[in-house]
């Protein structure tokens, strides 16, 4: 199937689509102030959780922390975030989004967070492509519980930190995706998941008290992940930079960003 042509791709109200980075969100002009500030983010180490982690760094951030299940993309990213940027001090925890005590454990060792950014997914019902029908229950299942689940735990956990030292509001940014809003084939774990975990982050914000903590999902992009690597033809899409959605999410951390607090963008 080519997904250039599936419907609502690029939806067609949008008037100027980005497929590069651009000079209004980049992390050297961003209103963001990332002195003395911590992010966590989840699958940090490769495709777009890296990219974010290079754009918060570019900004100045002081400390990221990584979680990702394995070791080896972990202490590759930690090398090569150390080098580019000497300044921000990295750290890195293997975990899976969905393993609840081990992500209360980091979240509370790791103490202060300012940013958090749910960057983890799983798409296991993709490879294949099968119909919805075909899929085993157990395998929803555990899509459901690092989608959904895990997005709610880690950020119900990130809630009951007490505030930063830094001040100012906190920033949830949920990595989703266009999925959430379209249909492929084999995607009905992946595509509904993505689109409950919008709702949750809705929640979240519109249940908090205003001027706390901000929330946000957004789209990232066509993004020549090593996830659609797996997945879909090179051929089949436009894939876009990487560092789109790296330095959007800076700008959603900003105070620029206010006005979006709960939504999917």
């Amino acid at each position: 199937m080519d997904f250039k042509n599936l419907p609502h791709f690029r939806p067609a109200e949008i008037k100027t689509y980005r497929s590069d980075t651009y000079d209004r969100i980049s992390p050297s002009a961003t209103k963001f102030d990332a002195k003395g500030k911590t992010l966590l983010i989840t699958a940090g180490a490769t495709g777009i959780g890296y990219s974010i982690c290079e754009s918060f760094a570019k900004a100045g951030i002081a400390r990221i922390i990584i979680l990702q299940r394995r070791e080896s993309v972990l202490a590759a990213a930690k090398e090569a975030l150390g080098k580019a940027y000497p300044t921000t001090l990295v750290e890195t925890y293997a975990a899976s989004q969905s393993d609840f005590p081990r992500v209360t454990e980091i979240i509370q060792s790791v103490g202060e967070i300012d940013v958090l950014i749910p960057c983890a997914t799983s798409a296991a019902d993709l490879e294949g492509m099968k119909p919805t029908r075909d899929n085993k229950t157990e395998q929803i299942a555990d899509i459901y519980m690092v989608n959904v689940v895990g997005l709610f735990h880690i950020v119900r956990e990130f809630l009951a930190l007490p505030s930063t030292a830094s001040g100012g509001p906190k920033s949830v940014i949920h990595v989703s995706s266009n999925a959430s809003q379209m249909y492929f084939p084999g995607g009905s774990g992946y595509c509904s998941s993505k689109a409950a975990a919008n709702q949750m982050i809705t929640h979240f914000g519109f249940d908090e008290p205003k001027g706390n903590v901000k929330f946000y999902s957004f789209h990232p992009g066509a993004i020549w992940t090593p996830l659609a690597q797996k997945n879909v033809p090179k051929d089949m899409v436009v894939w876009e930079d990487v560092k789109l959605p790296g330095d959007f999410a800076v700008w959603l951390a900003s105070p620029e960003a206010d006005f979006l607090n709960g939504r999917f963008v």
